[in-house]
């Protein structure tokens, strides 16, 4: 898709429309959004503050963020509701591609993983969101406390601490929660980003990587430039990845999880996740 700078912004109004028009009319998206308000409601004690056992963690390890172990790295991750699945917009920047094949509905996230008519890893993430949103200063300090013990564990291990704050999300974490870094100097942050405008380079633990899609691609020099290196979801009849994409090296971005340690000025190379993916004709997954 040939989108220029002078019209990625209307493209990308368009896609917030058609991605909210999309959630809001998913019946499994609409019952778990009404689940979460209603787990939120269970939970506020008449103070205004929150039992948090009656809440999901803020912090969770999913199979792709265990992988990094091997890298001798404990990894941690929000995995808050992506795109407009909790209907507030949890991913700025998200191509009508990659709000339609987002990792939402991988993985655990998968339509068909439900339990009793209830989706518990959807109500979760909608839950996350809708405190993030609605009650931050709660969930700011929550996820302190849990960052806390996630540290004192990975140092129990004798490994290095890292937490990854979107795992489907794409949050401006700099801005929004600076304090969250400075408070952990020694923790290892990292994220995938489709917003081009991010600036992390005064946050010495915090590295981001670009996340391609089928708008965004007039970003790729920038992103090099910055020091980034960009990830790509790559689609071959082998389903396996090339070594070069564009030019460039192609690393195994699916072999673990911590971007930190990879190799500058590379594309980190990632097999489609889910049907949806595999069969995608937007253009978010590239051919090779």
């Amino acid at each position: 898709m040939n989108i220029t700078l002078k019209n990625y912004r209307d493209y990308m109004r368009n896609a917030n429309q058609t991605l909210r028009e999309h959630y809001d009319n998913d019946p499994l998206i609409i019952a778990c959004r009404e689940a979460a308000r209603a787990k939120i409601a269970n939970a506020l004690r008449p103070d205004s503050t929150f039992d948090w056992s009656k809440l999901p963690d803020l912090l969770t390890r999913n199979p792709k963020l265990v992988k990094s172990d091997k890298e001798e790295v404990l990894t941690a991750g929000i995995a808050m509701a992506a795109s407009w699945a909790s209907g507030y917009n949890g991913c700025n920047d998200a191509s009508i591609g990659c709000g339609l094949a987002c990792l939402t509905f991988s993985g655990h996230g998968q339509k068909h993983m439900v339990m009793n008519g209830i989706h518990h890893v959807h109500i979760a993430r909608v839950t996350r969101m809708l405190l993030w949103m609605e009650h931050r200063e709660q969930f700011k300090a929550r996820l302190l406390h849990e960052i806390g013990l996630h540290k004192r564990k990975a140092d129990r291990l004798g490994v290095t601490c890292s937490v990854r704050p979107n795992v489907v999300q794409d949050v401006m974490w700099e801005k929004l929660f600076p304090e969250m870094f400075a408070m952990f100097p020694d923790v290892v942050f990292y994220d995938y980003t489709k917003n081009i405008r991010r600036d992390v380079a005064h946050i010495p633990n915090y590295s981001l990587t670009f996340s391609l899609n089928e708008s965004n691609g007039l970003f790729i020099e920038t992103a090099f430039m910055k020091g980034w290196n960009v990830a790509v979801v790559l689609r071959n009849v082998e389903k396996v990845l090339p070594k070069k994409f564009m030019g460039k090296r192609v690393i195994n971005g699916d072999a673990h999880d911590y971007r930190p340690s990879d190799p500058q000025s590379v594309f980190v190379g990632l097999l489609p996740k889910g049907p949806t993916a595999w069969k995608d004709t937007s253009g978010f997954v590239y051919d090779c």
